[in-house]
Parts: structure tokens; C-alpha cells; sequence
């Protein structure tokens, strides 16, 4: 069993690695700017006392620090000041935390712009305010090398399942209410992680051998890249809702319109980012987390399943089959 302190445990990833880990029989104690149960401590890490104080109460052997902005928009609260500053803060603090044995940091893969392979682990080319907040996090690891404890890098891609954010839950609405349509007729190949895959990818980095993890940058998804269109098309034969296609030379004249609607306050389903983001295909290498986790175990038609059964329970709907 291992003592856990989990920045960030309030948000969607940080919430099913609390559930794994107490599936697994271990001690996890959460922090973030809102508890909501005697399993986490009220804390922030633009909050340096409060790091401490969390850190000398819970002893924890492994910290995960999931707490960020993510705003992808480049407008979030604090300028992003919790993924750098916050960091800094955090590994200032492991220097007088002799318990903690191993550090598991979140980062993104917008270190990245979508549809680029990095070369290697510091060939950074960030997407927005965001991903730029990430490079200068993981610089800051590597520099300070973990605060001098084991560190592991993880780079998230799209996460999806039960419990996910609005922002992703907006999608399945519109497949639900039919307003969604594919683009052009080719697949669309991305690397996505259903979350209870995630999660316990995320114990197995912190449970592994050190000479299989420590220092090493792993981009987490689930085994099988999904294609675009099939993962939507699962989602509307549950929601028994057709999905029309639209010509890739329609939508980005309408993405165009979007984007002049948008820039005079008028909100637009389809804007010329959101079309590029949609189209652009990134798979990862996730050989070398299946080495030290093996495959994932939730394929896409089971987490297409739990999570279309999800979203209609909390629409206050009956489940469609």
C-alpha cells in the first residue's frame, strides 16, 4: 500500500485516480481549492504554505500533481500561473519533504502542436498559452531534476468518458440532438484515452520499478487510436441519430462565417480552429507505457457504452440502445 497526495483531485482525471487508487487498496489524500469530502485538504499551489502543510500531514511515498489551468483558449483566471509558478512552488517544496519517494507530473500533449511528432523529449513546438505553460513546467523538472526525487513526465491527449468536462460532454449533445456531421469521407486517426484507462495507467507509473520510469516522458492513450468518425458514429446508432457528412469544401466556407461571426460576439458552432482541430490527426507512440502497463483495458465500443449511458442519466434521459 502507498501513501498518495493527489494535487488537483477535484478535476475529472484527479477524481478516477482517487477511485483507482482506493480500488487498489491504497491511502490517497486529495488537494485542491475545493474539498468536498474528508479526502482532501484545501490547498493551492500558488499557495506555498499550504503545500507544506499538506505534504508534513499526509507523509505521502508518491505525489501526483494533476492541478492546472486549462484554459485552451489562452484567457485562463491566473494566466496559467499554476501550471509554472505553481510547479516551482511544488518543487521547492519536495526538498523538505523526505517521505515523498516519487513524483508523477501531468503535462500535455500541446508541448506539441496536434499533428506534430516530437523528435525527442525537449523538441517542444507548444500550441498556445497553454501548451507554452507546459514546456516551461517540464523545464522546469528536468532542470531541477524532480526536486531531487523520482520524477515521471505523462503528456495527456483527449479524455474522454464518464464525468468529462462540459467542453467534451457539448459534443455527445450535439450528436444527440443531430447537429453534428463528419467532414469529408477519409478516417480521422487520433490517440484518445477513456479515463478509467488513464487511471490506471497513472498507478502503474507510480507503482512500477524505478529503472522503468524515473526520468522518462510518456505520452498516455489507450492502445488502439480511434478513428474520428467511428467513435462519433458509436455515439449516434446509441442515440439512434444519423450523422450526415459535409463536404471538407462546405465546412471550412462555413468556418470561415464563424469565424467573423465570432470576432463580433456572435457565438458559432464552427469556427477555422475548431475545423483544423477536427481534421488534424495525431497518434502517439504508446509503446513504452504498454511496456511497463501492458495494453489498456476498456476498448472503444465498451467506453462508448459506460459513457453514452452516462451522458443520458445526467440528462435525465432513459438509455437508447
Amino acid at each position: 500500500m502507498m501513501r498518495v497526495l493527489v494535487t488537483g483531485s477535484s478535476g475529472f482525471v484527479g477524481k478516477a485516480l482517487m477511485r483507482e487508487l482506493a480500488e487498489q487498496g491504497h491511502e490517497a489524500m486529495g488537494f485542491s481549492r475545493r474539498a468536498r469530502d474528508g479526502r482532501t485538504l484545501v490547498g493551492d499551489l500558488l499557495d506555498p504554505g499550504s503545500i507544506a502543510t499538506a505534504l508534513s500531514e499526509v507523509r505521502p511515498e508518491v505525489v501526483f500533481n494533476l492541478a492546472a489551468e486549462t484554459d485552451l483558449k489562452g484567457a485562463a483566471t491566473g494566466g496559467y500561473a499554476a501550471n509554472t509558478v505553481g510547479v516551482a512552488n511544488l518543487l521547492d517544496a519536495l526538498v523538505h519533504a523526505p517521505s515523498v519517494k516519487r513524483v508523477i507530473w501531468a503535462s500535455s500533449q500541446l508541448v506539441c502542436k496536434p499533428g506534430k511528432t516530437p523528435a525527442h523529449d525537449t523538441d517542444y513546438d507548444p500550441e498556445g498559452g497553454y501548451g507554452e505553460s507546459k514546456v516551461l513546467a517540464e523545464k522546469m523538472i528536468r532542470s531541477r531534476n524532480g526536486g531531487g526525487k523520482e520524477w515521471v513526465i505523462f503528456r495527456s491527449t483527449t479524455i474522454w468518458g464518464p464525468g468529462m468536462s462540459d467542453h467534451y460532454a457539448a459534443i455527445l449533445g450535439m450528436i444527440r440532438r443531430g447537429l453534428y456531421f463528419h467532414v469529408g469521407g477519409r478516417p480521422l486517426m487520433k490517440s484518445y484515452s477513456y479515463i478509467e484507462n488513464l487511471a490506471e495507467q497513472l498507478v502503474t507509473l507510480a507503482t512500477a520499478s524505478a529503472n522503468q520510469v524515473h526520468g522518462r516522458t510518456f505520452y498516455l492513450a489507450d492502445s488502439d487510436p480511434i478513428d474520428l468518425r467511428d467513435w462519433a458514429g458509436g455515439f449516434a446508432k446509441r442515440f439512434r441519430k444519423p450523422i450526415p457528412t459535409m463536404p471538407t469544401p462546405l465546412a471550412r466556407s462555413l468556418a470561415v462565417t464563424g469565424d467573423l461571426l465570432t470576432k463580433s460576439g456572435i457565438r458559432f458552432p464552427l469556427t477555422s480552429q475548431r475545423l483544423d482541430n477536427m481534421l488534424t490527426e495525431y497518434v502517439y507512440d504508446v509503446r513504452p507505457i504498454e511496456e511497463v502497463h501492458g495494453r489498456t483495458r476498456i476498448d472503444m465500443d465498451e467506453g462508448i457504452e459506460r459513457t453514452a449511458r452516462w451522458y443520458l442519466e445526467r440528462e435525465g434521459e432513459s438509455a437508447v440502445h
